[in-house]
């Protein structure tokens, strides 16, 4: 890749165990992209945060600026990592808290100041500086937090899920300000997240990571629109639907043949023909799902989800489950459904994807 900031490859971290948290994750970015790492609980993702920091041992390599970086100790490497507030010191000023990554690196005062005004109108915090850390509102830390983060100049920036401990409300606010500060930088970052809609929002390019592993990494319509696995499918949208079913061959294409006999074309063709007649899975888009309700349908309404498109229907017949317009349907209502197009196919054992979409 062409100018190229930060490239990593085959990273892997274990711990005292065996445990592996991060394996073979690889991938290359250039000076201003933003990446994403999603992924629930205990998937690896402050694991990988931490090797890039220096601040764990690892295989593999990470080059900064063409640099590599395994030798350099983490305290002089052009990096900055943060978590939540839990790292400010409660007793000392805002001040102290905010200049202290230029105080410790012996910076002129003259640069400092310089820094301070531009991180204090930044994330207002000019009237906070004299105010003691422990005597501050969640709302406030977090703004203060931001500050100290970005007011030093680093090549790379490794974010940990800083808005942990915010509730959903405040923490949308203070994701705009989180927005325009890393829209501003000339540097890598790469933000730590479990919620889909701050990763699709921030990032150019998401890594979904599973079990330490990534599982793809993309822009979002990407991942969305062509998934390479179900653990992608899952992490990204509750309203992509799965269905079951055997993989046929006919004159047109393939179809997958439900459980219902029920036959629905792929939107694509599969990678080896030797899925043909085996029980695979598919993805279902809420467009290509119409559903009416029904006296004696197979399908039940589930749930009823809002979306900024509308309310959907999620309906689940034995192992199935798709959504669709929700229309006057309620939760408990039987239904038909009709589906008229599937997309990516997947091995239900490996949970791969098997098929090269074409949608």
């Amino acid at each position: 890749m062409e100018n190229c900031l930060l490239k990593v490859k085959d990273l892997s971290l274990s711990y005292f165990g065996g445990y592996d948290a991060v394996s073979d994750a690889s991938f290359e970015l250039r000076a201003g992209e933003k990446l994403c790492v999603f992924g629930g609980q205990n998937q690896g993702k402050t694991s990988l945060l931490r090797a890039l920091a220096g601040l764990e041992e690892y295989s593999g390599s990470i080059e900064l600026c063409g640099k590599e970086l395994k030798e350099i100790p983490a305290e002089e490497r052009d990096v900055t990592y943060s978590f939540d507030d839990s790292s400010l010191f409660p007793r000392q000023s805002v001040l102290k808290n905010v200049v202290r990554p230029l105080v410790i690196r012996d910076c002129d005062d003259a640069y400092i100041a310089a820094r301070l005004g531009y991180v204090s109108e930044l994330f207002k915090i000019g009237d906070l500086l004299n105010v003691k850390v422990r005597e501050l509102t969640e709302v406030q830390l977090c703004r203060v937090l931001l500050a100290r983060i970005f007011i030093r100049e680093s090549k790379l920036y490794l974010l940990d899920n800083v808005f942990g401990k915010i509730d959903y409300c405040v923490r949308r606010s203070l994701f705009g300000l989180l927005y325009q500060a890393v829209a501003d930088v000339d540097a890598v970052v790469v933000y730590a997240t479990d919620r889909i809609v701050e990763a699709s929002t921030l990032g150019d390019k998401i890594a979904v990571l599973q079990n330490g592993r990534i599982e793809q990494i993309d822009d979002y319509y990407h991942l969305y629109k062509n998934p390479e696995s179900l653990a992608v499918i899952r992490a990204l949208d509750e309203n992509l639907g799965l269905v079951s079913g055997s993989l046929k061959k006919r004159e047109n294409g393939y179809c997958l043949k439900l459980y219902d006999g029920e036959e629905v074309s792929l939107g694509g063709e599969p990678v080896a023909d030797n899925y043909v007649n085996k029980l695979v899975c598919a993805c279902v888009y809420p467009k290509d799902v119409k559903i009416t309700r029904s006296k004696e349908g197979t399908w039940k309404v589930i749930a009823i989800v809002s979306t900024r498109d509308g309310n959907l229907a999620l309906v689940k017949s034995d192992e199935n489950v798709v959504c669709g317009k929700a229309g006057e349907l309620k939760r408990g209502d039987l239904a038909d459904v009709k589906i008229s197009c599937l997309g990516n196919c997947f091995d239900k054992l490996s949970e791969k994807k098997i098929l090269s979409s074409n949608r």
